[in-house]
């Protein structure tokens, strides 16, 4: 048949081309995991020193503002964990936009629990001034895509369309891209080789620029892990210095020692805002 060839060529492009996008987007999605693990571990490691500060009495009220800073951090990042779980138990199902763009009506029902938390907590914060528990249906899913976009377009963020390609990508190829899953209906035979050619190319072209925007998102996510890991464990080693000091009162103890405790909770503060900071 006239291009035959032109369409197997095409189609080769196209699956390689899908590879590689679904090879970048679990890179991505495993780097996402990791921070949101490391973020776990910080939580537990800034309470940690929370009781310890507590235990020392008359500490400077500077300690009081910060440790007050903190425990805002980690109030925030919980938040965020609580909005995405409240959006998978509620009645958000597949969204319209979802539905005809893959065909599948995948939505947040698809999405496991502590993915949707991951995804949030890295790309997005639970700012909304409505709870997602207190809507219902088509307005619970409009709001929760609207967050996950980074807020409604007349207030400056991405909006529904935002938070759908965000949606895209806890799962496979087809769903944040029209068309471009395993099952690309490019075999079929009620189109010309030709046409099944172009399209096989052009979605494969949109394929590797989106697989480009996932390697640097990757990469930024790996960075903000690595960071945060870092700060973590130099947090770990001074909270073991400064261990012996606890039930101790404060203007008893030397200058050596003061600046030791003020250091812990300058970069207990740093670590906690590392908590919910976000990939754009």
């Amino acid at each position: 048949m006239f291009n035959t060839k032109l369409k197997k060529d095409a189609l080769l492009i196209h699956e390689k081309a899908a590879t590689a996008y679904n090879d970048s987007r679990e890179m991505m999605m495993g780097e996402s995991e990791k921070l949101y693990q490391e973020r776990g571990t910080v939580i537990g490691l800034v309470k940690k020193i929370e009781d310890f500060i507590n235990s020392i009495a008359n500490t400077p009220k500077e300690f009081d503002k910060k440790m007050g800073l903190i425990k805002e951090e980690v109030k925030q990042f919980k938040e965020t964990e609580e909005f995405a779980k409240e959006a998978l138990e509620g009645e958000i199902k597949a969204g319209v936009g979802i539905a005809a763009a893959t065909g599948a009506g995948l939505g947040f029902a698809s999405i496991a629990p502590t993915v949707a938390m991951q995804i949030a907590t890295t790309f997005g914060r639970a700012s909304t001034g409505t709870a997602i528990k207190a809507l219902s249906g088509a307005a619970a899913q409009k709001a929760a895509l609207a967050w996950l976009g980074g807020g409604a377009l007349a207030a400056g963020g991405g909006g529904i369309a935002a938070g759908e390609a965000l949606l895209a990508l806890a799962g496979p190829i087809g769903w944040g891209l029209a068309g471009a899953d395993a099952a690309f209906a490019l075999v079929s035979m009620t189109k010309k080789n030709k046409k099944i050619s172009d399209e096989a190319v052009e979605n494969a072209k949109a394929m590797m620029r989106e697989k480009e925007r996932m390697d640097e998102t990757g990469k930024r996510i790996e960075d903000l892990c690595k960071k945060t890991e870092n700060l973590r464990k130099t947090l770990t080693s001074q909270m073991e210095e400064v261990s012996v000091l606890h039930g101790t009162e404060y203007s008893s103890l030397g200058e050596e020692q003061q600046i030791l405790l003020g250091t812990l909770v300058n970069n207990s503060l740093s670590l906690a805002s590392l908590l919910n900071t976000i990939i754009e």
